[in-house]
C-alpha cells in the first residue's frame, strides 16, 4: 500500500467518524453536538498518537491506554489499560508488581475479525498467581494471539498505587542483543504506510461502536440485561466481569432512578456514556461500590440527572438525553437486573419525593 492510499483511508475514516455523529438516528442538542465532535478529536488523537509509537511484537512494550483526552471506547474512569501488541504462537513473560488496585488482570485477545471483534483467547486475575513478596510471573502463547491488555480497576486513585510491569518475548527466534532491538525498530514507508491504515481501521471501530455492541439493545432503552463476555466481543471485554447493560433515554425534563441490590463482590460500578460511548472522567460519570451510599436493607438507588437532583448518589448526564449505562460486576453476578423508573426531574430530592 502506498503513502497516498493510507491517507486517503484516514481522510474517509475522518469522513465516515463525522456522519456518525450528525447521522445519529436520535436528535442532537447543541450540547451533544459538540461532544460528539469531541469524541471525533478524540478519536483521532488516540489513533494518531499510537500510530506514532512503536508496537513491535518481537520486543513489545506496553502502551497505557487512557489520559484524559484519550478517553475512547467505554473506558471506565476507574479502569487503567496497559496494552502490548504480541504475535501468534509465541511465547511472552509479563512480570512486576502489583501494586494496590482493587483489581489486576491481564487478557489476551485475538486478532480484529468482522466488526473490529476480538475474542478472548487468554487471561488471568494477577491475585491468583501473586507471590508473597507482591510479584508476579505469567507466560503465555496463542495461535490466535495478537495483543495483551493488563487491566487495573480502582476504587480511590488518591489513595491506591499502581502496579508496574513489563513483557518480553522469550522464545527462540529473537535476537536479544541491542543491536537486534535496534534493528527491528528500522522503519520503512511500507510499514508507516501500514500503521496509517491500522489507524485508519481503529477510528472506524470507536465510530461505530454503537453498532458493534448489541445495537439492537438501543429499541429497548432504560432495560438493563446481563451481557457477559461472549455476548460482547466486538467491546473487547473483561472475561472476569459480568455486565448489566441498557440504553438509557430520557426528555429534558426528566431524571432516570435506577434501584438494584449488588452481588457480593470486591468491585462494582455503574458508568454512563453518550451515545457514541464516551464517558467523561472529569465529569460525575462513574460511581463505584466504595463512592455508593447503600440503603439499610443493602440496596442502593442512583439517579441519573442533568446536574446535582440533592441526592446521594447520582450521574450527571451533562445535558444529553440519550446514550448507554452499564454496570461492571467483578467475579460476581447480580440475581436480578438493576430497576429503571423514569420519572420528573422536580420529583426528585423533593421533601415529598420517595425518590
Amino acid at each position: 500500500m502506498s503513502a497516498e492510499d493510507s491517507w486517503q483511508e484516514i481522510a474517509d475514516a475522518l469522513e465516515f467518524a463525522v456522519s456518525r455523529i450528525e447521522g445519529d438516528p436520535d436528535p442532537l442538542n447543541d450540547r451533544e453536538r459538540a461532544d460528539g465532535n469531541l469524541y471525533v478529536m478524540r478519536m483521532l488523537t488516540a489513533v494518531t498518537q499510537s500510530t506514532t509509537l512503536t508496537l513491535d511484537p518481537d520486543f513489545p512494550a506496553f502502551l497505557a491506554m487512557l489520559d484524559g483526552v484519550r478517553f475512547v471506547g467505554a473506558a471506565g474512569p476507574d479502569i487503567d489499560y496497559d496494552v502490548a501488541a504480541v504475535r501468534p504462537d509465541s511465547l511472552y513473560s509479563i512480570s512486576g508488581e502489583r501494586g494496590e488496585a482493587t483489581y489486576v488482570g491481564i487478557t489476551v485477545y485475538a486478532g480484529a475479525g468482522d466488526g473490529g471483534a476480538s475474542a478472548v483467547v487468554a487471561s488471568v486475575d494477577v491475585d491468583d498467581i501473586l507471590n508473597s513478596g507482591g510479584t508476579f510471573v505469567w507466560e503465555f502463547s496463542h495461535p490466535e494471539a495478537a495483543r495483551v491488555i493488563v487491566r487495573q480497576y480502582f476504587h480511590d486513585r488518591g489513595e491506591q498505587s499502581r502496579g508496574s510491569w513489563s513483557i518480553r518475548r522469550v522464545d527462540a527466534g529473537v535476537s536479544d542483543s541491542a543491536e537486534g532491538a535496534g534493528m527491528s525498530r528500522r522503519m520503512g514507508s511500507a510499514e508507516m504506510s501500514a500503521r496509517v491504515s491500522n489507524a485508519a481501521k481503529s477510528l472506524r471501530w470507536n465510530a461505530q461502536l454503537n453498532q458493534l455492541w448489541t445495537p439492537e439493545r438501543r429499541s429497548f432503552p432504560n432495560e438493563f440485561v446481563r451481557q457477559t463476555c461472549d455476548d460482547i466481543v466486538a467491546a473487547i471485554p473483561n472475561p472476569d466481569v459480568v455486565y448489566s447493560y441498557t440504553w438509557w433515554k430520557m426528555a429534558d425534563d426528566e431524571a432516570i432512578v435506577v434501584d438494584f441490590v449488588p452481588p457480593t463482590t470486591d468491585y462494582w460500578a455503574l458508568q454512563l456514556c453518550d451515545r457514541w460511548y464516551q464517558c467523561f472522567p472529569d465529569r460525575r460519570s462513574n460511581i463505584n461500590n466504595r463512592e455508593a451510599v447503600a440503603k439499610a436493607d443493602g440496596s442502593v438507588r442512583i439517579v441519573v440527572s442533568d446536574g446535582d437532583p440533592g441526592v446521594p448518589n447520582w450521574l450527571d448526564t451533562s445535558g444529553h438525553r440519550v446514550g448507554v449505562m452499564f454496570c461492571r460486576w467483578l467475579h460476581a453476578d447480580i440475581s436480578e437486573q438493576p430497576v429503571c423508573r423514569v420519572v420528573k426531574r422536580s420529583e426528585v430530592g423533593s421533601p415529598s419525593s420517595s425518590v
